[in-house]
């Protein structure tokens, strides 16, 4: 098992926008990481930590996503195989309709999707009608003949 040890970090203007606390930020993108459905049945295993971080998450503002991946459209964003990811806070707390997933689905769907990029996979399309839609379908854009999925 690949241990990956990440650390989550809400950038200063969401924390004030949303008064949230960082652990149950932190609680919840370590949950979906570790899913038994996730990367770890491709063998990745996620460790919070405080310090010395493979990965960092931010959970970020938009303004913030424009300035670091110069993305619009309430995008998140990972570096492809590089250490980096940006969670977009609107769709942290609204999701997005075109995936037909709920809340907590979409947010899974969201870190799982993001860390894929850091894992090294990039974006596919859905593959079949009435198949799951893959991790790496940007399923916030929409799912077209697939159905909603967050697993791996």
């Amino acid at each position: 098992m690949r241990r990956i040890k990440v650390k989550v970090v809400v950038d200063p203007d969401v924390e004030k926008k949303y008064s949230i606390a960082l652990g149950q930020i932190e609680f919840y993108v370590v949950t979906y990481l570790n899913d038994p459905d996730g990367w770890s049945k491709k063998g990745y295993f996620f460790e919070p930590v405080s310090f010395n971080q493979d990965v960092t998450i931010h959970l970020s503002s938009q303004p913030t996503i424009d300035k670091e991946c110069g993305l619009d459209g309430k995008l998140s964003c990972a570096e492809l195989g590089g250490k980096k990811v940006w969670l977009n806070s609107e769709r942290w707390y609204h999701g997005a309709t075109k995936s037909k997933l709920s809340l907590d689905n979409y947010r899974q769907y969201m870190v799982s999707h993001e860390i894929g990029h850091i894992l090294g996979f990039d974006h596919t399309q859905c593959p079949c009608k009435n198949c799951p839609a893959p991790i790496m379908m940007q399923q916030t854009k929409g799912i077209g003949q697939c159905k909603p999925n967050t697993t791996v």
